[in-house]
């Protein structure tokens, strides 16, 4: 049965809030996963309904949570593809610059293979933290898109929807996008002839 609330706070970084519940006395808590769209950012004092249920935890959550007045669904929208499409056009113009000459092949072998390793890592961490599992540290993820891996990062991160929101974790990832541009555009500058 659906329920009725008021967004009570919300923790952007961390994802996740809890929700003022007229009718009970406690907080209910949900997690960004739990949002049916998240093209809008919850924040304090936005209405919403939802469905409770118990967590892993034994306690009381929010699902299917709508922000009153948010769009149905974020698939609606053209610009979720983008991210993705831009991924895999980055990959495939290496792949070709690699092919042509333009760049060495270990290059383009390199970030195809460390694009896969990057999916397959923001998969195993998604799944684990669905579980409550041991996850696979933000580091790591951003090692793996500076050794070449961030096509395939950047495409996991929109298709899977994870830590895409994150703020701090896309500074941290787009700096690791540009010193990996940076140093092939360098390498290519001064090193090859």
């Amino acid at each position: 049965m659906k329920k009725a609330g008021r967004i009570k706070s919300w923790n952007a970084e961390k994802g996740y809030g809890f929700i003022d519940v007229h009718a009970d006395l406690k907080d209910v808590f949900f997690h960004v996963t739990a949002l049916q769209t998240r093209s809008v950012q919850p924040k304090p004092g936005d209405r919403v309904s939802f469905e409770l249920t118990r967590g892993k935890d034994g306690r009381m959550q929010a699902v299917g949570v709508v922000i009153a007045g948010a769009p149905k669904s974020s698939k609606d929208t053209g610009a979720s593809w983008l991210p993705p499409l831009l991924g895999l056009a980055a990959l495939v113009g290496i792949v070709v610059s690699a092919l042509g000459g333009y760049l060495p092949r270990q290059v383009g072998i390199a970030c195809v293979v460390a694009s896969i390793v990057a999916f397959v890592a923001y998969a195993v961490d998604k799944a684990r933290a669905s579980r409550n599992a041991w996850r696979i540290r933000e580091t790591d993820l951003h090692l793996i898109s500076l050794c070449g891996g961030w096509p395939g990062a950047l495409v996991a991160q929109h298709l899977l929807r994870h830590k895409n929101r994150k703020q701090e974790f896309q500074v941290t990832f787009w700096t690791t996008v540009a010193l990996n541009i940076g140093a092939v555009v360098l390498w290519k500058t001064y090193f090859s002839a």
